[in-house]
């Protein structure tokens, strides 16, 4: 895929150590980016990637539900006139029986963090009159998924806030992208534990990571506020506008409900 020329010089992008965020980092180095700051938990992968860019090259190993490890990224995002919050974990399941302790992790990481390492790097993009945000949220941001509904929630979160503060940033020079993947094959559903090969219709709206990565720098490029991987999930989501929100819900939780009972019995 040809890299698009982007104005930033200097990236942080969290989750950087594996599938969409290690690709948008390869991405961000062939367009022109002189120094990435590299931020996830695994220091051997990092270090990886990190050898594998051209570019200058950061390498922060952080827990970012961790407050100290989140405060020790902030002055690297205040030096950044480009962060990417790709970092992010989901789960599966009825809500009241997971771990509680797990789902407020998870809004730690899709949420709270975004929103830290964003307040502290727009003061002063908006000061430069230079810079943006961009947030990987989900598909699943559109509407409520049952057996997934903190995940979906927090990624309708990072939907609505990003698309408030973008609207609050025009005439700055300064904006917040929003880009909304479809089912993508990295190590997510591992380490999230989520069965997205069970799961009806899943097919519809599974793209790839260069889709991904495609979308973002598009949107990076053309001053868009919101990007959805794929021709076939650009489809559904806009199929998906038409069908009553009771009934979405509906085939939504039976869906679910079945693969979650074929794979617990």
């Amino acid at each position: 895929m040809p890299n698009a020329s982007i104005p930033y010089r200097r990236a942080l992008v969290t989750g950087a150590s594996s599938g969409i965020g290690r690709a948008l980092c390869f991405a961000l180095d062939g367009a022109g980016v002189e120094t990435i700051t590299l931020v996830a938990r695994n220091r051997t992968l990092l270090k990886e990637v990190a050898d594998g860019l051209s570019c200058n090259v950061e390498i922060v190993i952080a827990d970012l539900t961790q407050t100290a490890d989140l405060e020790a990224v902030l002055e690297h995002a205040e030096r950044s006139d480009l962060i990417i919050n790709n970092a992010g974990v989901g789960s599966f399941g009825p809500f009241h029986s997971m771990d509680i302790q797990s789902e407020l992790s998870m809004i730690d990481l899709n949420c709270r963090a975004p929103v830290h390492l964003a307040f502290h790097a727009l003061s002063g993009m908006v000061t430069n009159g230079h810079g943006c945000i961009v947030n990987i949220a989900s598909g699943m941001a559109f509407q409520a998924m049952p057996y997934m509904s903190i995940y979906a929630a927090s990624k309708a979160f990072l939907l609505h806030w990003s698309e408030a503060v973008n609207a609050e940033l025009s005439g700055t020079g300064v904006r917040v992208v929003t880009i909304c993947p479809g089912t993508i094959h990295t190590n997510f559903a591992t380490a999230s534990m989520v069965p997205v090969n069970e799961i009806p219709g899943t097919g519809l709206v599974t793209g790839t990571i260069e889709d991904v990565v495609s979308s973002t720098l598009n949107a990076i490029a053309h001053n868009k506020a919101i990007a959805i991987p794929g021709f076939r999930h650009r489809l559904v989501q806009a199929l998906s506008r038409l069908t009553p929100r009771g009934l979405a819900r509906y085939v939504t939780a039976w869906a679910m409900a079945n693969t979650h009972k074929q794979i617990n019995g």
